[in-house]
């Protein structure tokens, strides 16, 4: 890819872009204010949308997680009724002819469009019972910021399309006329984007209905462990009220497994010892499975990577340690999220990684079992897999994880057949697990979410070396993918895991 189109810089350019516009809103607003010969509509509808703006644009980024939001999810409506309003400010300055038909036309075209995105997103944040429609339109969406953006759209709401408001004078030629050009091409395209990728987004969306008449395979007691992923990624002790509601949600769906995400500035004793004292009570009868996660690690040079990594040993053994968990994960997802965040690390440097952490961990906590995971399915991916799940590797586990992304259930698949072909090809006679399996219920509804988790479970246990499946996670946190949403609605995938697990036990 070239330099120019690497998806840093597609971000940062998304993010320049909407902050340019940003800024633009709040001139024009505050210029609206300051020319008498504005229709009064105009004048009224532009200093409300002006003066909701940041506030709403805050409500909105900040609502998305549990942690965050909890205390302004009651005003999440915020950020569409300010779309609305900078809507109806474009259509009015079309409508009395302010400035130039063709900029006034695009821009009112792109917000009307925008409206119908905020407004889906916000009832699809608070209900499971939208219609496919606008669903569909919230994940091509998606999908556009996907390919100008970000390709991690999906897991991060806070890349969007920023409604623009139009302009309420004629402006004059040169650099202001220019600008007003830009903002009208700036709007077409973004619009043609979202347009161009509906079909892929219903798609998508209506893809996952064929998980309908799937059925579950039968496995002996015990053989197969359905958990949950609990918590925020734990950078000290963790919050009671979110460890109190996860643990809840955890035994109303009858979870087997907990699952937790400690970061390195976490893996200390007194935040290891505050959580090793939270989840005393629910010890005895969960498997509990403790991943060290390094995607909010500062990028590394290769020649720091070796005293990087030591580091790392040293607190995946103090989590062994302190903890005493069922299974210790040197790292999580090392190819992707974790390889991202150090700048590109080889699978070779991986392995000798997982190799040294878990000979230390034998050696300290010979209970410990080491479970080696990858996030994705790429050739780097393949490598680790192969190389943990051979006899040769002193990990006692391997872990994948299984999400649908922007192509729903094909994607799915895809990743199910290939995760098929690992297993035949390794023949392993270690313990496989499914560490994170979950959907996108703000991209793609809760009903795609739930199906999405049944259909990896329809293939996890269908895999006889697949002896778990974790879902991913109990509530938003820094992506909106939990059973319980910030708000604190329980999602329908939590029914789902529910009779998941009354299922299997019967």
């Amino acid at each position: 890819m070239s330099g120019l189109l690497d998806p840093r810089h597609l971000a940062t350019a998304h993010l320049v872009l909407c902050a340019v516009i940003l800024l633009w809103n709040l001139f024009t607003a505050a210029r609206t204010s300051t020319i008498r010969s504005i229709p009064q509509p105009v004048a009224v509808v532009s200093a409300f949308a002006g003066l909701l703006l940041l506030p709403a644009l805050v409500a909105l980024l900040v609502t998305d997680s549990t942690v965050t939001g909890r205390v302004l999810y009651s005003i999440a409506w915020l950020w569409p009724v300010t779309v609305l309003l900078i809507t109806a400010q474009a259509v009015l300055s079309a409508r009395f002819k302010l400035a130039s038909p063709a900029v006034t036309f695009f821009v009112a075209a792109y917000d009307v469009l925008v409206t119908l995105i905020a407004v889906s997103r916000y009832w699809i944040s608070v209900s499971d019972a939208v219609p496919t429609a606008l669903v569909a339109l919230v994940a091509a969406e998606r999908g556009a910021i996907a390919f100008s953006a970000q390709p991690l759209a999906l897991l991060m709401p806070w890349f969007l399309y920023v409604p623009i408001f139009a302009p309420v004078s004629p402006g004059r030629a040169g650099p202001a006329a220019a600008f007003r050009t830009l903002l009208a091409t700036l709007a077409a395209a973004w619009t043609a984007l979202v347009v161009m990728n509906l079909p892929a987004g219903a798609r998508a969306v209506t893809s996952y209905t064929r998980y309908a008449g799937e059925r579950l395979q039968e496995r002996p007691d015990s053989d197969f462990v359905v958990g949950l992923k609990i918590l925020p990624v734990i950078a000290g002790a963790p919050q009671p009220t979110v460890l109190r509601n996860d643990l809840a949600l955890a035994d109303s769906v009858g979870a087997g497994a907990l699952s937790v995400y400690v970061s390195p500035a976490g893996a200390t004793n007194f935040a290891l010892d505050s959580l090793a004292r939270a989840l005393d009570d629910v010890r005895g009868d969960k498997v509990l499975i403790v991943g060290l996660d390094l995607s909010g690690a500062d990028p590394t040079p290769p020649a720091a990577r070796t005293r990087y990594f030591r580091a790392r040993v040293a607190n995946v053994v103090r989590i062994a340690s302190l903890l005493r968990p069922d299974y210790v994960v040197p790292v999580v997802d090392p190819a992707g999220a974790a390889s991202r965040a150090l700048g590109g690390v080889p699978a070779a440097v991986w392995i000798d990684y997982l190799r040294n952490a878990a000979d230390a961990v034998h050696r300290a906590q010979p209970r410990v079992h080491v479970m080696a995971h990858v996030g994705g399915f790429g050739a780097r991916d393949s490598s680790i897999f192969a190389w943990a799940a051979s006899g040769s590797s002193p990990v006692d586990a391997a872990a994948i994880s299984l999400f649908p992304w922007l192509g729903g259930a094909a994607a799915l698949d895809a990743r199910t057949r290939t995760a098929t072909g690992w297993l035949r090809a390794d023949r392993t006679e270690k313990p496989v697990w499914v560490l994170a399996a979950g959907g996108f219920p703000l991209a793609q509804g809760s009903p795609s979410q739930a199906q999405a988790i049944w259909g990896a479970l329809v293939w996890a246990t269908s895999q006889q070396p697949v002896k778990g499946l974790i879902v991913y996670e109990a509530s938003d946190y820094a992506e909106p993918l939990g059973l319980r949403s910030a708000g604190g609605r329980v999602r329908t995938a939590a029914l789902t895991v529910r009779q998941t697990v009354r299922a299997l036990g019967e």
